[in-house]
């Protein structure tokens, strides 16, 4: 059974059959599956109440963190790959609803920490089910076992592409 790449890829030979459209056919099918389940993750956004997915990605990276769940704006944006001023948006949205504090860093007399409310906890929380529930379903047409190989061929492309895991000092953050 054929896919929209499928029909493009048809298309590009017949326009152009000396070239590989290998790359294309990989290429464009992550984009896709990548828009597919962005959708679903806005809708899970919305349900919450929050404008942004990328709102609830703050809130999960906090409550991922642990106790005191709270990272510097600087580790969240790394791990997000957004600039500090879209960082900064987010933060503002969020500490309006009342779902992160900012509190001064105890490391850095001009920084500030952002931690999660316990509203925003219990957001997360329960965002998270949903969320893992949701990406299981999109993912529901692969057997186990494809979704490893496919996790597997994935982290081996992010890694050519230079993806590397965030830098986490080893200092302990002093618990409020």
């Amino acid at each position: 059974m054929d896919d929209r790449v499928d029909s493009i890829i048809r298309e590009w030979h017949e326009r152009r059959p000396k070239l590989d459209f290998s790359p294309l056919e990989v290429v464009a099918r992550v984009i896709r599956v990548a828009h597919f389940l962005q959708d679903r993750l806005d809708d899970i956004a919305e349900a919450y109440g929050l404008s942004h997915t990328g709102d609830l990605d703050v809130l999960t990276d906090l409550d991922r963190a642990g106790p005191p769940h709270q990272r510097t704006p600087s580790e969240l944006a790394e791990t997000l790959l957004l600039t500090t001023g879209g960082m900064t948006v987010r933060l503002n949205r969020l500490q309006r609803a009342g779902l992160i504090e900012r509190l001064p860093n105890p490391r850095d007399g001009r920084g500030v920490l952002v931690r999660l409310t316990p509203i925003g906890k219990e957001l997360a929380e329960d965002a998270l089910t949903t969320l893992l529930d949701t990406q299981a379903a999109g993912l529901g047409t692969l057997q186990p076992s494809e979704q490893a190989d496919l996790a597997d061929l994935l982290r081996t492309l992010l890694q050519g592409l230079g993806d590397t895991p965030a830098f986490r000092p080893a200092i302990a953050v002093p618990r409020a």
